[in-house]
């Protein structure tokens, strides 16, 4: 099969666990590249947090950030779609979060605005390279516009996963939400994922599912393995990952990446 475009998730993947990308792997996608493959990142991030990775490996097209609710050029900055949560559930979520003390992210013109300061704030910061900033009034009057994204973080697993089965219950048919890291609580507007805006970007390319290949590790990747005409869970994927998978590469600290590029492509 010739692949046109391969789409590759961030963090546990892309990037080592010391957040870098390996001379190897930066070598084989810009030499798929070269080769007419158009290559993208589909991540749960920012897009001021994820460009500076995107510029690195010499990406020009579309970078998709916030689990596909953004997408924008990487060459020119321009927009070319954009599915925020409104307004009205952003502050129910908000009030979810809040009543059992949770730090949660929101974003807003890909600035980022926390609820509070601490741990989980500066894990957030060391990882996405992003500064927060506190909202210091009432959240429920903050909170006047859309949010491109929602992330809540919590260490605490038992209070993560009973947050997230209230929100589901309470939500689910009005949001999408998900997990990437295993303290992370992912929420988008309905119907947003990143296999959704993939296929949304492959059909204005004209390029079919089967011409794509996708690779990521954890939940937030689900819908994008599935659609695609090869699914690739790296070797430290989620176990429910590598079984949806079409096929299992190495890790993200053994240049996982670097090795489909090399075997599909080049």
């Amino acid at each position: 099969m010739d692949y046109k475009l391969v789409a590759i998730d961030l963090d546990d993947t892309l990037l080592a666990n010391d957040l870098q990308i390996s001379k190897r792997t930066v070598k084989a996608i810009k030499e798929a590249q070269n080769e007419g493959v158009r290559v993208v990142i589909a991540t749960g991030r920012m897009h001021s947090s994820a460009l500076p990775y995107a510029k690195m490996l010499g990406l020009k097209h579309e970078l998709i950030t916030y689990n596909g609710a953004l997408v924008k050029r990487v060459v020119d900055n321009q927009t070319l779609y954009h599915e925020p949560i409104s307004t009205e559930l952003v502050r129910k979520v908000a009030k979810v979060a809040q009543k059992h003390d949770l730090h949660i992210n929101f974003y807003l013109d890909d600035l980022l605005y926390v609820n509070k300061t601490g741990v989980e704030a500066d894990y957030y910061e060391e990882i996405a390279g992003i500064k927060p900033i506190l909202i210091t009034e009432d959240v429920g009057d903050f909170l006047d516009r859309p949010s491109t994204k929602l992330l809540i973080i919590e260490n605490d697993r038992t209070k993560l996963e009973e947050v997230f089965s209230e929100l589901t219950a309470g939500f689910a048919d009005s949001v999408t939400i998900t997990t990437s890291k295993v303290n992370f609580i992912e929420i988008m507007g309905q119907q947003v994922c990143k296999g959704t805006t993939l296929a949304n970007v492959a059909t204005k390319l004209g390029i079919k599912a089967e011409e794509i290949i996708a690779i990521g590790d954890s939940y937030n990747d689900l819908e994008m393995i599935e659609y695609a005409g090869l699914g690739v869970a790296v070797g430290n994927a989620k176990e429910e990952i590598k079984e949806e998978a079409d096929y299992i590469t190495g890790t993200n600290n053994e240049e996982g990446v670097a090795q489909v590029i090399e075997k599909f492509i080049l």
